[in-house]
């Protein structure tokens, strides 16, 4: 899924993709599943999933 959002925003709905009740598909690796279906480089793949480790953390508070 290509985004016409302003990245920032694209990476936000990635991480809080990964931070919600998140499967796999097919036991896929989470940064080429972040690049395919939210159209993330790589780079922003990671920061998506830094973001979403940081809503876990939040949330567990």
């Amino acid at each position: 899924m290509q985004s016409d959002l302003n990245p920032d925003m694209t990476i936000q709905q990635a991480a809080e993709f990964l931070a919600g009740p998140y499967q796999r598909q097919g036991g896929r690796a989470a940064v080429p599943e972040l690049r395919s279906r939210f159209g993330l480089s790589a780079g922003d793949a990671v920061e998506a999933i830094r973001r979403a480790q940081a809503i876990r953390m939040a949330r567990a508070m």
